[in-house]
């Protein structure tokens, strides 16, 4: 998919993806209220039943080839992951500033309830998206670094890396920035934001005495 137009990853950050806004009179961020594609925006808590059709508008466009031939590329898909989750992914469009390409991303639903989303970059992106959130959401609530290892089938064995998160907690909305290791590559970065409220639901903390959940941004 391509986009004709290049837009300011600031301009992207407040009017493409994360839909939120900063109050002049307050100077203080509103919360991200969802996602919002090239064609319209699915809000927290939206049932998967009225986000698919958007997100298939996006993806798969009525041509005339494809109402002839009643073929449809392959693109928005589906799959349970137990404990009422529900991961959909090649969510399109999201548009990162970057000229004539576009993103997809992943949705994720509790209860059939739409609640987290999250999608890859090229890792030099990572300091203009994180100037890009500071701007509209404030200073990063934490910053930290960690090693990580994975296989590098390149040099035949594991490499070992840095990554850099980033995180702004904005009301519900906990929104996560990775520099590396974004779909398990070590180049791609990763944008995470997930609603609070359902994301408990989804993954509860988990004992003390026991490793938590993948991804409970809590």
């Amino acid at each position: 998919m391509q986009s004709n137009h290049r837009h300011p990853v600031a301009a992207w950050l407040s009017a493409v993806l994360l839909a939120a806004v900063v109050t002049a009179a307050a100077v203080a961020a509103e919360p991200p209220q969802g996602l919002l594609l090239r064609k319209g925006m699915i809000a927290w808590q939206t049932p998967l039943a009225q986000a698919r059709p958007l997100v298939e508008e996006n993806i798969r466009p009525k041509t005339v080839q494809l109402v002839v031939t009643h073929e449809k590329p392959p693109g928005f898909g589906c799959q349970p992951q137990g404990k009422g989750v529900t991961r959909c992914v090649w969510a399109c469009c999201v548009d990162l500033g970057e000229r004539d390409l576009v993103h997809f991303a992943t949705l994720s639903f509790y209860d059939d309830k739409f609640y987290a989303y999250d999608l890859t970059f090229d890792t030099k992106l990572f300091s203009a998206l994180a100037d890009a959130l500071a701007a509209r959401l404030g200073p990063a609530s934490k910053e930290a670094q960690e090693n990580r290892t994975s296989l590098n089938p390149v040099v035949g064995g594991v490499s070992s890396y840095v990554v850099t998160l980033r995180r702004w907690d904005v009301g519900d909305v906990v929104v996560l920035l990775f520099d590396h290791g974004g779909d398990g590559h070590m180049l791609a970065g990763e944008l995470y934001v997930t609603y609070r409220p359902l994301a408990l639901q989804a993954a509860p903390p988990k004992p003390q005495d026991q490793s938590p959940p993948v991804r409970l941004p809590f």
